[in-house]
């Protein structure tokens, strides 16, 4: 156990260290969003491109792991809504903000830090064909869903402009361009060059711990701002109900490769990522529930995450 909390405290404290050098105005909130925005640009892409360019799939195909995966995430949202409709009365947009924030993962700054503390960055090929996906079709459900609540009585759904919109957005989005770039890379069997792979092999030492830090930092505009009952429902849901689901989905329904199953829980076990609170702020709602959800798994998976990391250990030396 004093291993996983070696593994698990180091990711927490840069956490917390990101989010007390803005408490303490050491760095101003203003330069923690140019770090975090130079993070999402520059070496998280260039991690992603490097590993779905050499990375081995060995003839796997990944259409059994996003149906495992978006099998969970669609039951724990719709369970998420449910539990805000029904134990707390809440009506409307708000429930397609309760859904995203139970089962939007936190894939990229904490899943990949994880992952790739525990079984190193060889094993993030899975986790990286998850992400590939994983915001375009968490944001297309999100974005209908709050059309559909937010319209009014006898208002047709505009289902063309929310779709527009969502490409528009992922179209500049960093993090997909990296991975349909690496993707078509591997594809041409061709090598990164040795002068750009060198580059690429000085930037990316910084991801992890920069992800992590931008992650504390942008935790300084959440915090826990009433509901905190709320939360702590939804964020139990996503730490420890998303990824039972899936290893039950995974055991009984869709099998997969044990260290696809193995990286890919650890991903579902991750906390809320920063989307639910981006979507509750984009359409006027749910800006509490997002944001206490998003704080609240955090502190908890602190607890949680070591025992998500022996089971997939535990899977992995099954492989």
């Amino acid at each position: 156990m004093s291993e996983l909390f070696q593994i698990v405290l180091p990711i927490f404290m840069l956490i917390a260290l990101g989010y007390g050098l803005i408490m303490s105005r050491l760095i101003e909130m203003d330069a923690g969003k140019s770090i975090s925005k130079f993070v999402f640009t520059v070496p998280l892409p260039l991690l992603m491109f490097r590993s779905m360019a050499t990375s081995d799939i060995g003839g796997r195909e990944p259409w059994s792991l996003w149906l495992a995966y978006f099998l969970c995430f669609f039951v724990v949202w719709v369970l998420a809504m449910l539990a805000i409709r029904y134990l707390f009365g809440r009506k409307g947009s708000v429930l397609a903000v309760a859904g995203v924030s139970a089962g939007f993962s936190n894939l990229v700054l904490l899943a990949i830090p994880v992952v790739s503390g525990v079984f190193g960055e060889d094993e993030l090929f899975p986790l990286l064909m998850l992400i590939s996906v994983h915001l375009p079709v968490t944001m297309t459900v999100s974005s209908i869903l709050v059309e559909w609540y937010g319209r009014e009585e006898g208002e047709t759904l505009k289902l063309g402009a929310a779709l527009l919109k969502v490409v528009k957005g992922l179209a500049r989005n960093p993090l997909i361009i990296a991975v349909v770039g690496g993707s078509l890379w591997r594809v041409s069997g061709l090598d990164i060059p040795l002068y750009a792979s060198l580059v690429i092999d000085r930037v990316i030492p910084v991801a992890v711990p920069l992800a992590l830090i931008s992650m504390g930092m942008g935790m300084r505009d959440y915090g826990l701002k009433g509901d905190i009952l709320p939360g702590i429902v939804l964020g139990l849901i996503k730490i420890m109900v998303f990824p039972a689901l899936f290893l039950l989905v995974t055991t009984f329904l869709v099998p997969l490769p044990a260290e696809w199953t193995a990286v890919i829980v650890l991903g579902a076990a991750s906390p809320t990522g920063v989307n639910a609170y981006l979507l509750a702020n984009h359409f006027g709602v749910g800006h509490r529930l997002s944001a206490n959800t998003i704080t609240l798994s955090v502190l908890m998976s602190l607890a949680t995450l070591p025992f998500w990391i022996s089971v997939a250990r535990s899977i992995m030396e099954g492989a």
